[in-house]
């Protein structure tokens, strides 16, 4: 478990990375610069989130039996996803102070970041 908590670091540093990298793309780019930052940062939030989720999960889940963790995962994915959907929803409800496209690519984060994850544990040991 040891090895899924420096993971779950190095993601969270990825995810820093990228959203600090988009953030300011998106902030010159936007016509409404505040709610481009602020859909940038509450992306990062719910992306932050969704790792220590996945993270917390995964240690319940291997203290379960096989059916029982299956069916966890599988709960646990839908309520992942349910919040990803909130956020963007959300976004796109409020989008005069939370820009979508500013969520969309912050969530996005999460995949790049697995991608990264070779490069950033590369340099960090």
């Amino acid at each position: 478990m040891r090895q899924a908590k420096q993971v779950c670091k190095e993601m969270l540093l990825g995810l820093a990375i990228w959203v600090a990298v988009i953030g300011v793309i998106l902030t010159v780019i936007a016509t409404h610069r505040f709610a481009a930052f602020f859909g940038v940062l509450a992306g990062g939030i719910v992306a932050a989130g969704i790792i220590l989720h996945m993270y917390r999960h995964l240690d319940i889940a291997l203290d379960l039996d096989a059916k029982y963790a299956q069916r966890h995962i599988q709960i646990a994915a839908f309520q992942r996803l349910f919040f990803m959907g909130a956020a963007t929803a959300a976004a796109f409800v409020l989008s005069e102070y939370i820009h979508p496209a500013g969520v969309i690519l912050s969530l996005l984060g999460i995949k790049v970041t697995a991608l990264l994850n070779p490069v950033i544990h590369k340099y960090l040991t």
